[in-house]
């Protein structure tokens, strides 16, 4: 049995593409190399298998092994072991993305291989069954594809050749020489690439400094509301204000520190007076006159305001 040639990239297929064989995928033919009669999907056109598959010199190439059992498939067998058939033709699954054109041709760059034929026309020159996106085409289907991608690779191209008179101050925006007469497209996008990434690159850079600012007032603010805690209940404990009064200055804190902070450090100090009597020892304070009259005149003031019912006591205790 001959060998069979079921890719040449060499031979454009009369669809008007060629199909480069090293884009080939045999990942799921390998699994099921089965040979069709003409592209019939049917099981009983099933007449043998695919063997010794090879890709090299920009050809694929696979050995027969035909179903002998099968009468229909023995028939074929015979015309091909007499020379009578000796065409070969693959049916494949790609994507329109797949397609490129190169030096004024078609190329499919990558497919799949899902079968392939014994075929009396070999593949290349006329016999193909094509699958796009899960889809089979019709002749038309193929011919329109070719024609598109064609027509949109020639558009893209010209595209590329076009020239860009811009005024001045277009010229400065997108970093050219004010001197610069014309432009391609391509010089045109690098540069809007270059602003846009610039861009994003600056944008970044904002939001980081937003990020620190950001950061640096919520730690602002902690430490303000510390301290100003710290401030009131210094502020009771010196008896500058009453706890009923912290409400108060807190809130006028929170609208303006400064003024907060002068009112509070204006305010005096409330002396704690009986801290300096001098009690009699063995005693927890003035307990009589003969205990008051032991103290300073500046110790009987101070005993006087800070514990006037005690005082009182004292001075009914004359007479």
């Amino acid at each position: 049995m001959p060998r069979f040639i079921l890719n040449d990239e060499s031979k454009i297929n009369s669809y008007g593409f060629r199909i480069r064989t090293q884009g080939i995928s045999l990942e799921r033919f390998s699994n099921n190399p089965v040979m069709l009669d003409g592209h019939n999907p049917s099981n009983l056109a099933v007449i043998g298998k695919w063997t010794s598959f090879k890709a090299e010199n920009g050809k694929l190439t696979a050995d027969t092994e035909f179903d002998i059992e099968d009468p229909h498939a023995n028939i074929i067998a015979g015309k091909v072991e007499r020379g009578l058939i000796n065409g070969a033709s693959m049916g494949i699954s790609f994507s329109k993305n797949d397609f490129s054109y190169e030096n004024g041709e078609l190329v499919l760059n990558q497919c799949e291989l899902y079968e392939a034929s014994i075929v009396a026309i070999p593949s290349n020159a006329n016999a193909i069954r094509l699958r796009m996106d899960n889809e089979d085409l019709t002749e038309m289907d193929i011919k329109e594809l070719c024609l598109s991608i064609a027509q949109n690779s020639n558009y893209q191209k010209n595209q590329s050749n076009m020239k860009f008179k811009l005024g001045q101050l277009a010229m400065l925006a997108l970093g050219f020489a004010i001197e610069t007469k014309e432009l391609t497209v391509n010089e045109v996008e690098q540069s809007i690439l270059k602003l846009s990434k610039e861009r994003d690159e600056l944008k970044a850079q904002v939001e980081l400094s937003e990020e620190k600012v950001n950061a640096y007032i919520a730690k602002e603010k902690k430490e303000k509301a510390e301290l100003t805690a710290k401030m009131l209940n210094e502020a009771v404990q010196q008896g500058k204000i009453t706890a009923e009064k912290k409400a108060t200055f807190l809130e006028l804190a929170n609208q303006n520190f400064e003024l907060f902070q002068s009112m509070l450090e204006a305010l005096p100090v409330k002396k704690n007076f009986s801290a300096g009597v001098n009690t009699p020892a063995g005693t927890q304070g003035v307990t009589s006159m003969e205990d008051f009259q032991k103290l300073s005149i500046e110790e009987q003031l101070a005993f006087k305001n800070a514990e006037p019912e005690a005082y009182k006591k004292l001075v009914n205790t004359i007479g």
